[in-house]
């Protein structure tokens, strides 16, 4: 999984350039999904819903499915990485696109400039991967224009090749880094230990293991 995010002031034209994107990397053969940070709330359960309903009794989270979608509710607690949350529901897609998180540290950003609208960067340079403008930009990072999606889509398909980790480990809600030996070690003692059980492939794709241990005073005795 590869996390792209595209960043930029409102109305710099973001969302269109996702909407442009995500045809071309699906015409390539590439599953993506996108993640929308709403930075002013936003509302999925409106009230009177059955959804509304069920949170307003106490709910920490409701799933809806129908038989071709599936969504979910859930109250956020603590501090919530767009990372995190992109390994968590999307961990089997080849690239997910994240439309804003430009506070979220660690993440590789696009930064979109419009002009009139957008004129000045203001993402980290050490975080900037590459800029798209229909104005004129210098700086030691990649230039697309905003009609270039296929230059675009190269650009994140070269740039993405083999650099993403492949284990990830959350503790709490909190993504811990792991190096490529530790990694390595992970993947090792997860497919030895899957390989020994009964209908498991040789080869898996996707595993994944979660420990939830109850705290000594939920216990009981």
């Amino acid at each position: 999984m590869k996390i792209w995010a595209i960043v930029g002031s409102s109305r710099s034209g973001k969302t269109q350039l996702i909407q442009r994107l995500v045809p071309e990397l699906k015409r390539r053969g590439s599953s993506v999904a996108v993640i929308k940070h709403c930075s002013q709330g936003f509302v999925l359960d409106k009230k009177g819903k059955d959804s509304w309903k069920f949170m307003e009794s106490g709910a920490d989270g409701v799933a809806l499915m129908s038989p071709d979608q599936l969504a979910f509710i859930q109250k956020k607690k603590g501090k919530v990485s767009l990372a995190g949350l992109a390994r968590d529901f999307f961990k089997d897609m080849d690239i997910v696109l994240v439309e804003g998180g430009r506070q979220e540290k660690g993440l590789r950003k696009i930064e979109v400039l419009s002009k009139g609208v957008a004129e000045k960067l203001e993402s980290p340079l050490k975080e900037l991967e590459a800029v798209v403008s229909d104005i004129k930009v210098a700086l030691p990072r990649p230039v697309f224009r905003p009609d270039q999606i296929g230059q675009i889509a190269d650009f994140l398909e070269r740039k993405s090749a083999g650099d993403e980790p492949y284990v990830f480990l959350d503790v709490d809600g909190a993504s811990i880094p792991l190096n490529a030996f530790v990694q390595k070690i992970f993947e090792n003692v997860l497919l030895g230990m899957a390989r020994s059980l009964q209908g498991i492939k040789k080869n898996p794709r996707l595993m994944t293991l979660s420990l939830i241990r109850r705290d000594k005073k939920d216990e009981k005795h």
